[in-house]
């Protein structure tokens, strides 16, 4: 493979010598490339995040009588939070049940007179109104139930309301209910954080989004903690006021608590070389490669000064050096085996 056959220079003598035949050469040593080359990192502000963070409010209006958690609690889904005083519900609802019991009562009563009416009219004894007016009204009385039975259904569901239970696991992070308090639809109640289900959410720039599509791997650190990460989506929407794109991650090992902040750090896979492998001549970056006993200086129009320089394609089978003030374009070079 090219990579085995470059190498690389590692100790520049600026003493020239003479060869057997006189010409003056410079004396340079050389390591492997696989031993330089470099996968430059690049990282992006991240937090991780829980997929179930919830203020818990108020459903119906009625006082707070009874906090059954406090701040810190780890409770389960389902669990009693908040109990509610529920009377004015469960009055509703005896009142609902009394109303339905008459009603009933009633359309049975309308019911049998609709019956003996139509008897009646089949016997020639009973008009067609008087059947007419016996159907309508039991028309009505069960029309007038249904809406009763509404009313009960409803005055249940709010008497029900008035306990309030987690909808997932997780922890009381806050608790701004006080006892004694008219909580109306929407008074905060519980804050409750799921610290089970958590992803990893980081902002990209624009201008790294490339490098992060080339990655294969990233890695979430922390507080000195590393936690590997898998790509779960790159949202395709950027940002107007930032110019950032959000990209989400699973924990694939140990997950941090909800809202740690700190860095998405992955490598380009690309390889690349140490920024002081490159050389300036004319203004333009570059390596020296050396055929046989001279060094020609190749280009890299890409290379930023200071930065990791993308390795495009070289010559197979020759050797870089590290190009210093003494070495130039068609320079002899002979190179001497390394130091162990």
């Amino acid at each position: 493979m090219i990579l085995k056959t470059i190498h690389f220079l590692i100790c520049l003598t600026l003493l020239a010598s003479l060869d057997a035949q006189g010409a003056e050469a410079m004396r340079v040593t050389t390591r492997p490339l696989e031993q330089l080359v470099i996968f430059p990192s690049e990282e992006a502000p991240a937090e991780s995040r829980s997929l179930h963070d919830a203020l818990i409010t108020a459903q119906v209006a009625a006082t707070i009588q009874e906090l059954t958690v406090q701040v810190g609690d780890r409770v389960q889904s389902g669990a009693l939070l908040v109990r509610l005083d529920p009377w004015a519900y469960r009055l509703a609802e005896r009142r609902a049940n009394a109303e339905l019991e008459g009603l009933r009562a009633r359309l049975e009563t309308v019911r049998k007179r609709s019956q003996r009416a139509v008897a009646l009219q089949q016997q020639k004894q009973a008009s067609d109104e008087r059947v007419e007016q016996s159907a309508s009204e039991v028309k009505e009385l069960a029309a007038q139930i249904r809406v009763v039975e509404t009313s009960l259904e409803e005055a249940r569901i709010q008497a029900d309301k008035c306990l309030v239970r987690a909808p997932f696991s997780g922890i009381v992070v806050q608790r701004p209910a006080r006892i004694g308090v008219n909580a109306t639809p929407g008074t905060p109640l519980v804050q409750l954080v799921n610290t089970e289900e958590v992803e990893l959410m980081a902002t990209l720039p624009a201008g790294r989004v490339s490098s992060f599509n080339r990655a294969t791997s990233w890695v979430f650190q922390h507080e000195g903690g590393s936690h590997p990460v898998t790509l779960r989506a790159l949202i395709p929407v950027v940002d107007p006021a930032t110019r950032t794109r959000e990209a989400r991650f699973l924990f694939t090992d140990t997950k941090p608590v909800p809202g740690a902040t700190g860095r998405l750090v992955w490598s380009d896979p690309r390889p690349h070389l140490p920024p002081w492998l490159v050389s300036w001549r004319d203004h333009k970056p570059g390596v020296f490669l050396v055929t046989g006993e001279t060094a020609r200086f190749h280009a890299l129009p890409g290379a930023l000064e200071g930065h990791p320089a993308l390795l495009d394609p070289l010559p197979e089978g020759a050797a870089v050096l590290s190009g210093r003030e003494s070495l130039k374009d068609q320079t002899a070079v002979k190179i001497i085996p390394s130091s162990p």
